[in-house]
């Protein structure tokens, strides 16, 4: 008596006659195909219409262009601030000036931003300020961008309370100008 005739025998006992083994043949076969069908759908497959799909792909797409567009909007305002607040913003490879002249509501500065081409970040800022009184430049500043914030560098001379005056009168955090700055190399070189 081989094994398949023993489980013949337990399932005749167990469930009765005939009709008890088509039914749970029937129970078995309708479990797997719904585990089955589980499985494809755990896959990453879709079961969806392509039109579905491709309707999500668009939207996907819509969003990013939106979020893009508003970030595009919200630095060209940054943007617009900054020369309505006597800034000229040049690029030239690798450095963004946002340079002012002495005016009467504002003082003299340059901030350069130095990016890294290869990895496209900024490497270095610096700040380089006028005296009051006699006109002259102060020494240059250094500063460095960590995490998206302007810091004091560790190896130049520094003072973050010199860019955090410059800050005040531009009227936007560091982060806002490290934000802008990465834009602006982005969409000009």
């Amino acid at each position: 008596m081989t094994n398949y005739d023993k489980l013949q025998i337990v399932v005749i006992i167990i469930f009765g006659g005939n009709e008890m083994k088509k039914i749970m043949l029937g129970f078995l076969t309708l479990g797997l195909m719904i585990g089955l069908a589980a499985c494809n759908s755990s896959g990453g497959k879709t079961s969806a219409p392509s039109s579905v799909n491709e309707t999500s792909e668009t939207s996907t797409v819509d969003s990013v262009k939106n979020s893009s567009a508003i970030k595009d909007d919200n630095m060209e305002q940054l943007e617009k601030k900054l020369l309505d607040r006597g800034v000229e913003v040049r690029y030239n490879k690798v450095y963004l000036y946002l340079n002012r002249e002495k005016g009467i509501d504002y003082e003299y500065f340059e901030m350069a931003f130095q990016f890294d081409t290869k990895a496209n970040e900024i490497y270095e800022i610096t700040l380089q300020l006028r005296g009051n009184i006699d006109g002259e430049d102060k020494d240059t500043l250094f500063y460095d961008v960590k995490t998206g914030r302007i810091v004091e560098s560790t190896a130049w001379n520094t003072d973050i309370s010199a860019i955090a005056e410059v800050l005040e009168s531009l009227g936007c955090s560091d982060q806002e100008l490290v934000e802008f700055a990465q834009w602006y190399y982005e969409n000009n070189k």
